[in-house]
């Protein structure tokens, strides 16, 4: 397995060297685009619009427009020079009760391995979080962007959450009907909240798979096999709110 990344977690004076993994793996089907008439490749072409030349990769710099059809250019060396210490560091700046933190500020999951030297101050990092309660806040430079993240023990290891800043994240409120309301009767409400609770059960996410990507994978060696495949859809009656709970209700039961 690849690390993603290599530096340091520090908290206090001590420092931690380790690794970042991906703590997803993907289970997305790629496919490429051909042409429909001779099944050829279909590839995009990086073309200067002002000379008109395919270019390299080595010759594509990074450019800030400040008007229109002018840019400050930005070298790769320009953005090593860039003071960071989270270019190499995760330097925790607090320590919080998770609980503080909204579900709507996590992104991506990282599993954080110890790297050469660093087991007992990681184990010891590992074991105060955990029997505090503890998640720790710091920041990570990566794939050109400086992001907050989250540090708190995961069985018998720690876990790295990217976060979202605050104005990362949309208001509610600038959605459409967001906190929209309508009245509903006692009776809808109680069977809403029984069929809640005949549904509600230990969660086990081990006993849910991909269907889509099965239904894709299931497609791919049909057409492979040279079967015809064939979709049929069923077509529901439409129900009263009252209806479809108490027919839900006992479908549960």
């Amino acid at each position: 397995m690849k690390a993603i990344w290599r530096g340091s977690i520090t908290f206090g004076l001590v420092s931690i060297p380790v690794k970042l993994y991906n703590a997803r793996v993907s289970r997305e089907i790629s496919f490429h685009m051909l042409h429909s008439s001779d099944g050829g490749r279909i590839r995009f072409k990086k073309v200067c619009e002002k000379c008109g030349k395919e270019v390299s990769k080595n010759e594509i710099v990074k450019g800030y427009e400040i008007s229109k059809n002018e840019y400050v250019i930005l070298t790769d060396e320009d953005l090593e020079k860039l003071p960071l210490r989270s270019a190499k560091e995760v330097r925790v700046l607090q320590f919080f009760d998770p609980s503080e933190l909204s579900v709507i500020y996590y992104g991506s999951m990282y599993y954080v391995s110890p790297d050469k030297g660093g087991v007992k101050a990681y184990t010891l990092l590992r074991k105060a979080m955990e029997d505090t309660g503890s998640m720790g806040l710091g920041k990570l430079t990566m794939r050109g962007k400086e992001y907050l993240v989250g540090l708190r023990a995961f069985g018998d290891g720690i876990l790295l959450a990217q976060l979202y800043y605050v104005d990362e994240i949309r208001s509610p409120y600038e959605v459409p009907n967001w906190g929209a309301k309508e009245e509903y009767s006692e009776e809808e409400l109680e069977l809403a909240k029984q069929l809640v609770l005949a549904m509600k059960k230990p969660l086990r996410l081990e006993e849910y798979r991909n269907e889509y990507y099965e239904a894709l994978m299931q497609l791919i060696e049909a057409k492979l096999a040279g079967h015809e495949v064939k979709v049929t859809e069923e077509v529901e009656t439409a129900k009263s709110l009252v209806e479809a709970l108490k027919e839900s209700l006992e479908a549960v039961k």
